[in-house]
């Protein structure tokens, strides 16, 4: 609903709060003043022609066909939308200009703007506009830099470098715990920023949470580990060997997916590449090296001594 001077108005729906990345329903009065105009638009960015495109959007309208009312100088827009699964919580954009749009049917920019979230499951309003912008940031750079580039350089140091006895395994073991307390604190950002937007990023916070727990299992196993004579140092090892591989395979899906879902900034997403590739240039290499190693050496066994195991001291 709006004032009939205000000439357009609009109603966004977006993921996270934010205009950029939402669809909305916008409606105008055509010059006679009785009939008017409904359509979607998507807002790729700010309110340039470029960035807020017509007849595009990720809305699906009902049966109902789309409406727009004037009535005592107030314009009334109507619709029904369908969304794939039922709402828990829901940020609306409100957005009211002056002037038509163009035969090219793009928007003049927005003189007014509100926002509100409602919460169906508690019944409940919030109104305001969030900025989440800073916090998504800091939540991407954290979690890029802990579990996706910290704790998956952790992995050849125990795998390549068991010559280099014991640093490897203090090595190891420091690069590791760094990326797992830098990886928390991405956790806390993110769930701060949950609590703050509500966005609805399902798998996105399962498979982070899934990580976390992985991640914690392997700190358990490296504060219980058994000793080099005990009967459960193989399974041990297993164990520790394959959670760790799920884990560096987990991690950058989620940070893609995070990145992706998020409207993650175009220079996180182009170091997380640059950063993902290099990783698997030097992995191949690395594997490459250690085949070529043992075919040179087919009679020397090149088993891999157990997991976090520091060489015995002399006494």
């Amino acid at each position: 609903m709006g004032i009939h001077e205000n000439n357009w108005i609009s109603v966004g729906v977006s993921k996270d709060g934010m205009m950029v990345g939402s669809s909305a329903v916008v409606g105008w009065m055509n010059n006679d003043g009785k009939s008017g105009t409904v359509k979607q638009y998507f807002l790729s960015g700010r309110m340039t022609s470029e960035q807020v495109i017509p007849d595009k959007g990720d809305l699906k309208f009902t049966n109902v066909t789309p409406t727009i009312v004037l009535k005592d100088k107030i314009i009334y827009l109507g619709f029904q939308l369908q969304f794939p699964q039922r709402l828990s919580r829901q940020p609306f954009l409100f957005a009211c200009g002056f002037g038509k749009p163009a035969e090219n049917n793009i928007l003049p920019k927005h003189k007014y703007r509100s926002a509100l979230a409602v919460d169906f499951s508690r019944g409940a309003i919030y109104l305001g506009f969030v900025d989440s912008t800073s916090m998504k940031l800091t939540h991407g750079i954290l979690a890029i830099t802990g579990w996706g580039i910290i704790i998956p350089f952790g992995v050849p140091i125990a795998r390549h470098f068991r010559q280099y006895e014991p640093l490897w395994y203090y090595l190891h073991s420091s690069v590791q715990f760094v990326g797992f307390f830098v990886g928390l604190a991405a956790v806390a950002v993110g769930r701060t920023l949950y609590d703050l937007i509500h966005a609805d990023f399902n798998y996105h916070r399962v498979l982070g949470f899934a990580i976390l727990v992985l991640s914690v299992l392997q700190i358990c196993q490296f504060i219980v580990r058994p000793s080099s004579s005990s009967k459960a140092q193989d399974y041990w090892n297993k164990i520790h060997h394959w959670v760790g591989r799920l884990v560096i395979v987990l991690a950058p899906v989620n940070i893609f997916l995070g990145l992706y879902k998020g409207n993650g900034a175009r220079g996180l997403m182009i170091t997380f590449l640059c950063f993902f590739f290099t990783f698997l240039f030097i992995s191949i290499c690395l594997e490459i090296r250690l085949l070529l190693q043992k075919k040179r050496e087919p009679n020397t066994k090149l088993t891999e001594p157990p997991l976090f195991q520091v060489p015995p001291r002399n006494s």
